[in-house]
């Protein structure tokens, strides 16, 4: 396994060798490190979304899941229905910043040097997770009968 391994490592003179040796093991510690700050700030990613009508904000964590969500209060004038949808474009809408939030701390703790090293992971993220450009606003199921002209409650 030569991988990585410079290829005049071991050529010359014996203590050149050793030094050798020495920064090569230091670069790979260094990079485990980086690599570590990294793991551990994509663990504490959150980010958070309110709905397009602001009755819920939701905020996911670096995988996606749902770790708060908050009503205000008009979540009591809010069908079960039209806050089902104000909650999914929330999470939706939070779980298209996740990638952005990754690359930031990717080019931050990796830096330039990890280029395609970093651009893999972010790439892993962006699969996962394609990125938002503007929250839609969910079509709302006309009810027979209602006040609302086709709008919401909140139009």
């Amino acid at each position: 396994m030569t991988e990585g391994i410079p290829n005049d490592l071991f050529r010359g003179d014996p203590q050149d060798i050793e030094r050798g040796l020495d920064e090569w093991v230091a670069g790979l510690e260094r990079n485990a490190e980086r690599y570590q700050e990294l793991a551990n700030r994509v663990e504490a990613v959150r980010v958070s979304a309110t709905s397009p009508s602001g009755v819920v904000t939701a905020t996911v964590d670096a995988n996606g899941a749902l770790v708060d969500v908050v009503f205000t209060d008009r979540v009591s004038h809010t069908t079960a229905d039209e806050l089902r949808r104000q909650l999914m474009a929330a999470v939706g809408s939070a779980r298209g910043q996740i990638v952005g939030e990754v690359r930031q701390a990717a080019g931050e703790t990796l830096g330039p040097a990890a280029g395609d090293s970093a651009e893999r992971i972010v790439g892993h993220y962006r699969e996962r997770f394609p990125e938002s450009t503007e929250p839609e606003t969910p079509a709302r199921r006309p009810r027979s009968g209602d006040d609302f002209e086709g709008g919401t409650i909140y139009d």
